[in-house]
């Protein structure tokens, strides 16, 4: 009988250690050295898509030759006079309609290109001599899904890294599965799912590592999720433990 109860307790107790144990976290990078210089692979310039939305403003020296590519129209300030910026759609045809110039071709290029290919048109047709044109993408947005949250999140600037975004939601990393997250990419008008190790450093090279407009995170779980020392799994198998440990109580004292 006490062979048999020698055996039995240890099972006890590692039931009850794994009950009151939490998931080790999971570190990012984990082959990446230390004092070991890589190439570090720039940030590759956005390129529009179809349903991109940009804004664009057409400066001049002289503003009332600038106004008319300025469609949102003058606002004034005491004394001083800016241009609003109008915002164009990319459409199903690549192509935005501009005030004086017409339908543009603009995806596929840059918002560098599509600047230059705005002030060399208006110079080339006698408007405005050198004039300047910014353009900027509105719409530049990730969304995240999983188990790090189901949100958007908006882009400032024209670049953002896939840690970025894992940084900013890192309290969930504990239940994450981290060497396997999906960005699903849409390309040349077809979405392609790409997979992302988070753990390798690999991942400096993977064609997602910077991300791009509409781009959709999916973080997968790595199975139950725990939570202030085990919850759930206390949920699931307190009653099972409670009867054995009871079981073997009862056994050890009536063997005395």
């Amino acid at each position: 009988m006490k062979a048999k109860l020698n055996l039995l307790l240890p099972v006890v107790g590692v039931l009850l250690a794994a009950a009151c144990s939490t998931p080790a976290k999971t570190g990012l990078l984990r082959d990446l050295d230390y004092n070991i210089p890589e190439d570090a692979i720039p940030a590759p310039e956005l390129r529009l898509k179809m349903d991109d939305r940009i804004s664009i403003q057409v400066f001049s020296e002289q503003l009332e030759l600038a106004a008319p590519f300025n469609t949102a129209g003058v606002q004034v300030e005491g004394d001083a006079s800016t241009l609003l910026s109008a915002t164009y759609g990319v459409d199903a045809r690549g192509e935005i309609d501009f005030p004086i110039l017409g339908k543009l071709q603009v995806e596929g290029r840059t918002l560098d290109e599509v600047q230059k290919m705005i002030a060399d048109e208006i110079n080339r047709r006698g408007y405005i001599k050198d004039p300047v044109v910014k353009a900027e993408l509105e719409n530049f947005t990730v969304t995240v899904l999983g188990e790090l949250g189901q949100m958007i999140i908006p882009v400032e600037g024209n670049s953002m890294t896939i840690l970025q975004v894992i940084a900013q939601l890192s309290n969930q990393m504990e239940t994450a599965k981290i060497p396997d997250v999906m960005v699903i990419r849409t390309v040349d008008g077809k979405r392609e799912a790409f997979r992302v190790d988070l753990q390798t450093k690999e991942l400096y090279n993977s064609p997602v590592f910077y991300l791009q407009q509409n781009d959709i995170i999916y973080v997968k779980p790595r199975g139950l999720k725990l939570s202030n020392g085990g919850d759930l799994f206390l949920k699931i198998l307190s009653p099972t433990i409670a009867a054995v440990s009871a079981i073997a109580y009862m056994l050890l004292w009536s063997s005395r």
